[in-house]
């Protein structure tokens, strides 16, 4: 068993945030610090040494804790060194970790508590001259907190147009982001965002650390809050959540809360992007985003030639799916796949697999009818009538994973296969339009295989039973996949089409207390992988949507346009051209009104 992590000799001051007076190494300038936090601090002595004191969590074991702040085992050394001198842990002290130590993303940090009016952008970033010590900041030293080489001086100095050294309190100094940390570095949006993020305040009381959220008009718990920050969007979810976020500011009619109300929403119930900038779940999902970013299709395919289109078409046979008012999933996606299939044979040079076919083969319907989904079998060998949900499923993953076995063994690059499963789910009735699931990486450990008659007497199974994931290949999925998804969204946006207000793209299903990925993307192999939520059938305007083949239309020819885009095409092809008009009074938007309970919806 792993040793707790031996404690150290700096203890901060539990001041309020601002500049505070640390342990100083002389009387004449001692190191500046601020607070981030509860659990972290950050200093700055004379020379521009930067260093970052956090509190480890409890239990955190020393490689644990070196892992978390800085990604490099070799550190440990000399971490304990510095902080050498008490024996026994204990909460209120805290580990003193140098700069050049830190991980990209704690680096991050450190800067942005240093230097708060430091800004970022697409071209790099500015960093303001503060001089926090009472003297000049070196711009040797600026080059190595921004690029993590003091030698780029030279560079930045061109940049900013630095006639005189060294740098003057004020004066802004143009870091370009070539030169940038990965952490530094800001990315252009595929698209503009759903709604503004809002403004969260943070603190704590008795019962715990929470995130404050004021209520806007016309704003309702169950969509505003719950649905918002906590990730949850099944009814059953949502209603649960709402609940204890009631009770937990004693809110006693959720239909009566007053504009500008502070609800406090506890922080773990936050998904991590809306966590404290210190919380560690947020940091590390941060820091795979920062790695899996640099994973993005580079491939180039004129026409798609050359590129294999998996699409699946999800349940099917005896699998209905979610039925909300008569209105079945399987029957509506799979006519939605058929319209998928058709546009990329009429338009496109790229090869198309489903993974589901009916009894007649796809067509383009102008009618509001579905094209005939009865006795849909997933395309194996030999095919498998979908007679148990669970076997449905997996065999179509590993048909895909059989599909991509069979290019690369024809020499084609893996890049050039995509995986699309699309859905129609049923959640609360305030969430509606399209939802993106990617393969988050953490969720991707592990190997997999199944067993039993079903799958041993096909093909697909028989020559790859098992499936594992490298750390890269986990990386690279949700690189990848989450540019795919940035181009549906795009799509989707670029037509009006309705989106989920807060989050369209996500990493993962969150239901009944339990976090995955669904195993039509767990298991897959192929790195740009994406499962469509085209819509919320529990919603009443999605599935007077759904219902149309105008819409069913429009959604075929987004998809197709996105696919297109994601391997370099114009978007303004042909593929979009003549599309019809949707049902109703004007076209659905992605505002945040679309998001709103109705009266209805609201409890």
């Amino acid at each position: 068993m792993r040793r707790p992590l031996v404690p150290v000799l700096l203890l901060l001051s539990a001041a309020g945030i601002g500049w505070t007076s640390a342990r100083s190494s002389s009387a004449e300038n001692p190191p500046q610090s601020v607070r981030v936090s509860d659990e972290l601090s950050v200093s700055i002595s004379s020379g521009d040494e930067i260093a970052l004191s956090a509190r480890p969590l409890p239990a955190e074991t020393v490689d644990a804790f070196i892992k978390r702040l800085t990604d490099d085992p070799r550190a440990k050394k000399e971490i304990l060194a510095q902080n050498a001198g008490v024996s026994l842990f204990r909460r209120e002290v805290f580990v003193h970790v140098p700069y050049r130590l830190l991980s990209d993303a704690y680096k991050k940090i450190a800067i942005e508590a240093l230097f708060p009016d430091d800004k970022g952008d697409p071209g790099g970033w500015t960093h303001v001259v503060t001089a926090p010590t009472g003297g000049p900041e070196s711009l040797w030293r600026i080059a190595e907190w921004f690029t993590g080489d003091g030698a780029n001086y030279r560079e930045i100095r061109s940049e900013s147009g630095i006639a005189a050294l060294p740098t003057e309190k004020g004066q802004s100094v143009r870091i370009p982001t070539r030169l940038l940390l990965p952490s530094f570095r800001t990315e252009a949006a595929a698209s503009p965002p759903i709604v503004a993020e809002p403004a969260l305040e943070y603190g704590k009381d008795a019962r715990g650390r929470y995130a404050v959220y004021r209520l806007r008009r016309g704003e309702a718990l169950y969509s505003a809050v719950v649905v918002r920050f906590t990730g949850r969007v099944h009814a059953e979810d949502v209603n649960a959540k709402a609940v204890e976020i009631a009770a937990r500011n004693d809110i006693a009619d959720v239909r009566s809360i007053p504009v500008d109300f502070p609800v406090k929403i506890p922080i773990e119930d936050l998904t991590p992007e809306y966590r404290p900038a210190d919380d560690p779940e947020r940091i590390e999902a941060e820091k795979t985003r920062l790695e899996s970013s640099q994973f993005v299709n580079r491939v180039r395919a004129m026409d798609l030639s050359g590129v294999t289109f998996v699409l699946d078409a999800g349940h099917g046979g005896r699998d209905t799916g979610a039925s909300v008012d008569g209105m079945e999933e399987a029957r509506n996606v799979y006519d939605l796949a058929c319209r998928v299939e058709m546009l990329l044979r009429q338009h496109t040079k790229a090869r198309v697999v489903l993974t589901v076919e009916g009894r007649t083969p796809c067509r383009m319907n102008a009618s509001e009818a579905v094209v005939d989904w009865r006795g849909a079998q997933v395309q194996t060998h030999p095919p498998y009538p979908i007679e148990d949900t669970v076997a449905g499923v997996n065999l179509r993953w590993y048909l895909a994973n059989a599909v991509l076995r069979s290019n690369e063994k024809a020499g084609v690059s893996e890049d050039r296969t995509v995986f699309v499963s699309l859905h129609a789910d049923s959640l609360h009735p305030a969430v509606r339009g399209l939802m993106v699931y990617i393969p988050g990486e953490k969720f991707l450990k592990g190997t997999f295989g199944r067993m039993g008659e079903i799958y041993e007497s096909r093909r697909e199974v028989r020559e790859g039973l098992h499936v594992s994931f490298s750390r890269k290949e986990r990386v690279k999925a949700e690189g990848v996949s989450r540019d795919l998804a940035e181009r549906i969204v795009a799509a989707f946006q670029a037509d009006s089409l309705p989106l989920h207000a807060f989050q369209p793209i996500r990493l993962n299903v969150i239901r009944g207390g339990k976090e995955w990925v669904p195993a039509i993307l767990r298991y897959n192999r192929i790195p740009a992988r994406v499962l469509l939520e085209v819509c919320n059938l529990n919603n009443p305007e999605d599935r007077k949507l759904l219902v149309t083949s105008a819409y069913r239309d429009r959604v075929a020819r987004a998809l197709v346009s996105a696919l297109v885009a994601f391997y370099g095409g114009n978007t303004g092809s042909s593929v979009a051209a003549d599309k019809p008009p949707l049902p109703g009074k004007g076209k659905p938007g992605n505002s945040a009104k679309s998001a709103r309970d109705s009266k209805k919806s609201r409890r």
